[in-house]
């Protein structure tokens, strides 16, 4: 687990939080509120909805194509400038993270185990786990890196 956690305040903008997400490379991050606690997780398929909108039909107009492309773009890990600036100049940017967080994400308590966190990261096809305290405190994340570390050191232990 990871102590220094990127994370997210739900009252930060669309704006705000795509450019900080470029800045770091990174596709998403916990959402926390104003005493810490965790209240989501946002990601580059929640700004763009690939969640909801799925692949364009040959026949929808370019318009469809052309969002889903931007999509794709976002989808892909890391948000390009050619998206960040689609989002400048969009009404969207002045939009919260709270609008748009994936709520009741799915998160562990310190004392989880590493195939639990194998087990949420597979059903939920994500690639972040944030723990928690018991009282919902953010308190660190797990990433598929830090699974496959801890398979690499094990397997390297029974050598």
């Amino acid at each position: 687990m990871s102590t220094e956690v990127f994370l997210l305040t739900e009252n930060m903008t669309l704006l705000d939080a795509s450019e900080q997400l470029k800045k770091r490379k990174h596709s998403g991050a916990p959402v926390v509120d104003s005493q810490g606690r965790l209240v989501g997780t946002f990601s580059l398929r929640d700004l763009t909805g690939v969640k909801k909108l799925g692949r364009p039909k040959e026949n929808q107009a370019d318009d469809s194509t052309s969002r889903q492309s931007r999509a794709d773009t976002l989808d892909s890990g890391i948000i390009s400038a050619e998206a960040l600036k689609h989002i400048q100049q969009n009404a969207l940017a002045l939009e919260r993270v709270s609008e748009r967080m994936t709520r009741n994400a799915p998160s562990v308590t310190e004392n989880a185990t590493l195939i639990d966190v194998a087990r949420l990261m597979c059903h939920f096809h994500t690639h972040r786990i944030p723990v928690t305290s018991a009282n919902s405190q953010l308190t660190g994340i797990i990433t598929t890196m830090d699974v496959l570390a801890a398979l690499v050191h094990t397997a390297d232990e029974l050598q």
